[in-house]
């Protein structure tokens, strides 16, 4: 599980920018065009455990650094984290037509695919997961509170923003394409001093979308979302206080979704060899059911998109450089701690916008990005990020990422 969870991890993203060089660049690069094509994906993964050597060898292939684990092990906290998000959207904007009698108002079609995965673990999972329950020999695992979760979903959706603002909501109708959670709320795993029995006492549930239809656009479940943003001028217009968020609603799967739960203890002892020489029938396997005391049903299950909130302030210094400061939350994800953030942006001409930003919190700890923003011409937009440069080149840091965003101004507007 542990193993599934961080490859699973390796395709996770976090987005890293906004398009401020739309917000505090010039503005008159998208007064004339009849609209605005906005296309962006990224693709990341943090934690505040496991290093990039780690994610590498996991997921790429390759033979765990036995000492690099037991390193790990020091670094550990109570209660650990991991996870991210892989994306990928187009958001199309109106610009030279009047939504609801008001000029200012504009039309926004967006859709897109997400990834997101997380993982909320104890120290003790972790040593059973990668080291094993030798040293717990005589001993209790302490497995409280562990949880995994990982969902897939498209979304298409429409509203309206405002020119000047930037201002946004969309509703939005989702497919959901994949869902697990497994929620382990209490557990407790006594080895023997022989090491020759198990026992565990657990609490926990398991829930699973159908796993017949899986690939890309293949539909699970449906339901809804809303995304919105509201910038808020500041007094002196020399920048604005922002509200965010993305992904607010849920997912309603269908029958096929697989429900187990349990609250229950057993003892393993092995089995007996000769029973298995004998080549019975009847050998005292049981099933994996009976032997967990768990219980299994199908039916419907509504479970949560991974809204994030955020708040954040973006003023200027002066006419060539900003500064940026904010806080995201997720409130549907206890892997995920409050996230401040903040930047530094300079305008090396009113087209180019460099920034450099830190990060602290969400799924992992400290990092540093930078980021580049640039009309090229008239006409074409680029923007590329990273939330933590030094993560590209060390292999005993704590995650990669990388964001990428494309524009393009269409038609021109009749004068």
């Amino acid at each position: 599980m542990m193993r599934f969870l961080l490859f699973i991890a390796c395709l996770c993203a976090i987005q890293a920018s906004a398009q401020n060089l739309w917000l505090l660049g010039d503005q008159s690069l998208t007064e004339t065009p009849r609209a605005l094509l906005h296309l962006e994906g990224g693709g990341a993964y943090r934690s505040n455990v496991f290093n990039n050597q780690m994610i590498d060898r996991v997921g790429f292939g390759g033979t765990l650094d036995a000492q690099n684990i037991r390193n790990l092990e020091d670094d550990l906290r109570d209660m650990n984290r991991i996870g991210g998000d892989a994306y990928g959207e187009f958001r199309l904007f109106t610009l030279d037509d009047s939504l609801f009698n008001k000029p200012h108002l504009g039309l926004l079609i967006q859709g897109g695919y997400r990834l997101n995965a997380w993982s909320y673990f104890s120290r003790d999972a972790y040593r059973l997961g990668f080291i094993g329950n030798e040293m717990f020999r005589g001993a209790h695992a302490d497995l409280d509170g562990n949880e995994f979760e990982t969902i897939t979903y498209q979304k298409l959706g429409v509203g309206f923003f405002d020119k000047k603002t930037k201002s946004y909501v969309s509703g939005n109708f989702v497919i959901g394409q994949q869902f697990s959670d497994v929620q382990v709320q209490e557990a407790d795993l006594f080895t023997s001093a022989l090491g020759d029995s198990l026992h565990l006492n657990y609490q926990g549930s398991w829930y699973r979308s159908d796993t017949v239809f899986s690939g890309l656009g293949s539909g699970n479940g449906v339901g809804f979302s809303l995304d919105g943003a509201w910038n808020v001028p500041l007094s002196d217009d020399n920048g604005f206080l922002t509200l965010e968020i993305s992904d607010f609603g849920m997912v309603f799967w269908g029958d096929e979704t697989l429900k187990s739960e349990a609250d229950t203890s057993f003892s393993f002892i092995g089995w007996e060899i000769q029973e298995i020489l004998d080549g019975s029938e009847n050998i005292g396997f049981p099933s994996l059911e009976d032997t967990l005391g768990y219980s299994t049903r199908k039916g419907r299950h509504q479970s949560w998109l991974p809204t994030a909130v955020d708040v954040s302030l973006k003023r200027r210094n002066t006419s060539k450089d900003f500064f940026e400061v904010g806080m995201q939350i997720r409130p549907n994800q206890m892997g995920f701690i409050p996230e401040l953030y903040g930047a530094y942006g300079y305008f090396t001409n009113p087209k180019t916008l460099l920034s450099a930003n830190f990060r602290y919190g969400g799924y992992g700890r400290l990092r540093f990005g930078a980021s580049l923003e640039k009309w090229i011409g008239e006409t074409w937009y680029l923007g590329i990020a990273t939330d933590d440069v030094p993560g590209f080149i060390l292999n005993t840091l704590k995650g990669r990422g990388i964001h990428v965003q494309f524009g393009k101004t269409i038609g021109k507007r009749q004068t």
